[in-house]
């Protein structure tokens, strides 16, 4: 745009080279897409939901290892640390909790393909009609790569 007004030699000029600058952003910002909007919106969501609950997993975990240490001072004992590690309804614990977070990562995973997946026809529709758009459609679809 600043070279184009560097070369305008009227105001009427200067607002057409504006309007073009100003729909080229619409477009390749891509607000003139609102389906395509709405799935990209998801998809972030979805990235600060599993973002948010990784941070929530890894401070939980920093946690319990605090909490191991009060109770061991408790007791008073070195040896209780090893027992706990050894108790069967810990160890249960540690798997229910291990199972819980395997399944929460696979469904967010599949939450994610599967919206990614929604993107496959608003891409190919839309990268025809808008040439600018071929490209993200074969970089998210996996189109074209080698």
């Amino acid at each position: 745009m600043h070279g184009r007004l560097q070369t305008a030699k009227s105001i009427d000029e200067v607002i057409q080279h504006h309007d073009f600058f100003l729909d080229k952003c619409l477009k390749e910002c891509l607000l003139l897409l609102p389906e395509l909007i709405k799935k990209v919106e998801k998809l972030k969501s979805l990235c600060l939901q599993y973002a948010a609950a990784t941070q929530w997993l890894i401070s939980s975990s920093i946690d319990i290892p605090k909490l191991d240490e009060q109770s061991d001072g408790l007791v008073g004992s070195g040896k209780s640390k090893q027992w706990k590690l050894k108790n069967p309804s810990q160890a249960q614990k540690a798997m229910t909790r291990n199972s819980a977070v395997t399944d929460s990562i696979l469904k967010f995973e599949r939450e994610f393909n599967a919206e990614v997946q929604g993107l496959r026809p608003i891409l190919s529709s839309s990268s025809q009609a808008q040439p600018f758009l071929t490209h993200l459609a074969q970089w998210i679809l996996g189109v074209g790569n080698d």
